[in-house]
């Protein structure tokens, strides 16, 4: 016998599935029209601040950038305003400038004050294009700090290219606007879902009954955690309550999902833990001491890892070996790489009594397995308290500062910085590069300062750098006689002062070693 469905029943159902269906069409649309009015104008604003820089840029003030030491000029900090300006206007994430010289790209100017010949380790086959064919093009690209979506012009002289102009926004940003979409949809839905549930009351008869326990129990299971779990619903007819049953299958699915991503975000924030806890069980737990030197060190990560590090060797004869390093990108692969290089340079430090052995096997060992794209920054010393002989050799680590016990007539020759000779590339590059030994003859009193580029680019909300002459200007203003410890204290207290609430950007490492007067031969 065929099942009768009495007529308001036909007629209720209907309703509460239209109501539902419409109110998810339409929070639907919205969110796609928002992407959609988000992607259009991110287009335009892009393509119209790369277009237009790209045309107006003074090459001649342009082209007097040419050497690292040139980002303090008046030609990289006009150009770099008038990018930061076309950021601000059209409130971008980041506008620079590139060169090119055989297969890589550098960069040349931009408002983050990066750098000048620092290698952009991210181009794109689109940044090539248009390099070549000199036809503006969207990107988008993934580095160490997110993603990016942007637009790439060339900058033609005499029909030639002599660089590119990227305007970059952050992805982040369309995410953001994605969450206020479903933020502003979200109580739409709610509310639809509460007429449909009202209407349902009036659907008390036995042809939905069970459907509706199904339902509920569904439900229950998804509270409890059986995130999958699906209804089959039994009837004679079907009708409206098995749209709404796939409707639930669908969702009970997308939560499983969403269940499955939440874990490995849970997973990944677990092995963040781990990778930090093996850094600190990598750093020096206390300061060895050696007679005839005073030690003092210190390093705040700007992540939960570190890609900084340090170490300090009790090493035989009364010696002490002194490791500081900086490994190049950010957060696990960073902190994997950090671990790798300072066990090798650990393990080589007791085996070789050359700091530049140390380095040639350490980079030998290091560049096997080091990433695409990744280096290691690293110097080390050796000490010898009694003779006050030091041997240091460097691998693309920023100048240790030497602090003379007697200061010089001179007061701007004063501190000097330990100067090297010979290969100074970053480990991990290129197995082929041998290092050079430096050796320096310490007075007692005289304190070497070892720091990574943390203390040097410290950046206040003016986005301007801490440098190397603030730094110089904070030790001439030191007393002679100060302690290792108090030494980076006061450094720290400096860069702190300067950067105020501005957001630390990178690792600050600092060592200090001071050979004592009364125990020195």
């Amino acid at each position: 016998m065929k099942f009768r469905v009495p007529l308001f029943i036909k007629i209720m159902l209907p309703i509460v599935v239209l109501i539902l269906l419409a109110v998810s069409l339409t929070g639907y649309q919205v969110y796609q029209a928002s992407t959609m009015r988000w992607q259009t104008e991110m287009d335009t604003r892009l393509e119209r601040v790369a277009t237009l820089l790209a045309g107006t840029i003074n090459i001649e003030t342009l082209e007097a950038v040419r050497q690292p030491a040139d980002i303090d000029s008046p030609a990289y900090v006009a150009v770099a305003g008038q990018l930061e300006q076309a950021v601000t206007a059209a409130n971008l994430a980041w506008v620079g400038i590139y060169y090119r010289e055989g297969d890589y790209f550098y960069y040349w100017v931009d408002q983050d004050y990066s750098g000048v010949g620092y290698p952009f380790f991210y181009a794109t086959p689109e940044h090539f294009a248009v390099y070549d064919d000199q036809q503006p093009r969207y990107v988008q690209y993934t580095d160490e700090f997110g993603s990016y979506y942007g637009f790439v012009a060339p900058i033609i002289v005499e029909g030639k290219t002599v660089a590119l102009v990227e305007a970059l926004v952050d992805l982040e940003s369309r995410n953001l606007v994605q969450q206020d979409t479903l933020a502003r949809v979200l109580p739409i839905l709610l509310g639809g879902g509460v007429v449909a549930a009202l209407l349902s009351l009036l659907i008390t008869v036995v042809a939905v009954n069970r459907p509706l326990r199904q339902l509920q129990q569904g439900a229950l299971e998804l509270a409890a955690g059986q995130f999958g779990h699906k209804i089959q619903l039994r009837a004679w007819v079907k009708d409206e309550l098995h749209e709404v049953a796939d409707t639930f299958n669908q969702m009970s699915g997308q939560l499983e999902r969403l269940y499955r991503e939440q874990a490995e975000r849970e997973r990944i924030r677990r092995e963040i833990e781990i990778a930090r806890t093996v850094q600190q069980a990598l750093f020096p737990t206390q300061i060895p001491q050696v007679r005839g030197l005073e030690i003092a060190a210190f390093c705040r990560p700007h992540r939960e890892t570190s890609g900084d590090f340090y170490d300090l060797l009790a090493l035989e004869g009364g010696q002490l070996g002194v490791v500081i390093g900086d490994v190049s990108g950010k957060s696990i692969p960073a902190a994997l790489v950090m671990v790798a290089a300072q066990s090798t340079l650990r393990a080589e430090a007791y085996t070789h009594d050359s700091p530049a052995q140390v380095l040639d096997q350490s980079n030998v060992l290091l560049q096997r397995n080091m990433p695409r794209g990744m280096f290691v920054a690293a110097s080390y010393a050796r000490l010898d308290a009694w003779s006050g002989e030091m041997v240091w050799a460097n691998a693309g680590q920023i100048y240790p500062v030497l602090l003379h016990r007697v200061r010089p007539a001179d007061p701007l020759a004063y501190p000097s910085y330990l100067e090297a000779t010979g290969a100074a590339f970053p480990l991990g590059l290129n197995a082929a590069i041998n290092y050079d030994d430096q050796p320096l003859k310490l007075i007692p009193g005289d304190t070497v300062l070892f720091y990574t580029d943390g203390v040097i680019e410290a950046m206040n909300p003016a986005h301007e750098l801490y440098g190397f002459e603030r730094l110089e200007s904070l030790v001439r203003s030191l007393a002679d006689d100060l302690s290792p410890q108090a030494l980076i204290e006061a450094v720290l207290a400096d860069v702190s002062a300067f950067v105020g609430p501005a957001e630390q950007h990178d690792d600050i490492t600092l060592v200090a070693v001071k050979l004592n007067s009364e125990e020195s031969a």
